[in-house]
């Protein structure tokens, strides 16, 4: 084999890549510790993720993707490239990449996305859309003729479509995903008790103790962070049932744009998922009861499929040994020549 094929999911929160016999290869959260002056990265992955909000004076950490975008071209440019060469080394040979991107997002963002990833030592780049790399990662095959219905849940964005014969027949995309969580809890603990908490400590909120729907025997979280009154540290008990009622407004959104999908399709593929059901991905269907919340608000059976928070990823890798299906839907690999690279 001259070279390597790879699927990468460039998330929000998580960037993800796949080779295909391998599996999953890289699975790191997705964000940069930087010299100001320079611009040079200086970690990339889980050691800047943690370094967040703990940075020296001369150091800055961001995420160079936000909602599905890519919102610092040549930071995020140097990041791809360093998780490409963790995975190929040396190798002389270009790999070909398959890459998922949201699924409403503009020609604009597309274009930036592929020059990103060919900049960063990629010879070719084919672009497939998050909901349907999903599926074909939970495990839906791209062959049948049947319907299903996909809910990835991810950190910038909620992607969710109706899947049939390999390609979208429906398809929305929301803001309302992990970030949007973690904003609302940290307001949530500003206004009630006047703690002022970091973004790590929200999503560790999040991850413990939120839930979908109200749980029977509730769960306590001491939470740790600045009083605002005093300025100095202080702390407060917050229990499960209370992040729920303080998130209930945005799984109100993800239900209600869940419900406007399925009365969209047409009566066959809604009996399709009548009898599939709905399948939920992402980083954030580890959250407690989330399946219950859809299967409450749909009617339909929902379930979570198993690692979840990789479906994208490893249906990026599906996608690669799937071309000459998704070939006759419009999708190509793209070269340099194709895209103008900044």
């Amino acid at each position: 084999m001259f070279g390597y094929d790879l699927g990468i999911d460039l998330g929000t929160s998580n960037i993800a890549i796949s080779v295909p016999g391998k599996g999953v290869v890289v699975n790191e959260p997705s964000y940069v510790a930087y010299d100001n002056e320079t611009e040079k990265i200086l970690y990339a992955g889980r050691r800047a993720y943690y370094l967040e909000g703990r940075e020296p004076n001369g150091v800055s950490v961001i995420q160079p993707i936000m909602n599905g975008a890519i919102t610092n071209y040549s930071i995020a440019m140097q990041m791809v490239h360093f998780f490409i060469n963790k995975v190929i080394k040396r190798s002389i040979f270009k790999p070909r990449v398959v890459a998922c991107v949201s699924a409403l997002a503009t020609d604009v963002e597309r274009r930036t996305l592929v020059s990103v990833i060919i900049s960063a030592g990629a010879r070719s780049v084919c672009l497939v859309e998050e909901p349907l790399c999903a599926a074909f990662g939970a495990g839906v095959d791209p062959l049948q003729p049947t319907g299903s219905f996909v809910i990835d849940i991810g950190g910038g964005t909620t992607d969710m479509a109706v899947i049939s014969q390999g390609s979208m027949n429906q398809v929305d995309t929301l803001y309302t995903a992990g970030n949007r969580f973690d904003e609302e809890i940290t307001k949530y603990m500003r206004d009630k008790y006047g703690i002022l908490i970091g973004s790590r400590t929200a999503e560790e909120v999040k991850r413990r103790i939120a839930c979908a729907v109200p749980r029977e025997e509730d769960v306590v979280m001491q939470v740790k962070g600045r009083d605002l009154l005093s300025g100095m540290p202080g702390a407060a008990e917050v229990t499960g049932n209370e992040i729920n009622t303080c998130l209930a407004p945005l799984f109100q959104e993800l239900t209600d744009a869940a419900a406007l999908l399925l009365e969209r399709a047409t009566p066959q593929l809604a009996a399709d998922i009548k009898t599939s059901g709905v399948i939920i991905t992402g980083g954030c269907s580890e959250l407690y009861g989330i399946d219950k919340l859809f299967e409450q608000a749909l009617g339909v059976k929902a379930s979570i499929s198993p690692r979840a928070e990789l479906c994208v990823c490893k249906g990026a890798m599906i996608a690669l040994n799937k071309m000459h299906i998704l070939d006759q839907y419009g999708y190509r690999f793209k070269t340099k020549q194709d895209v103008r690279i900044r």
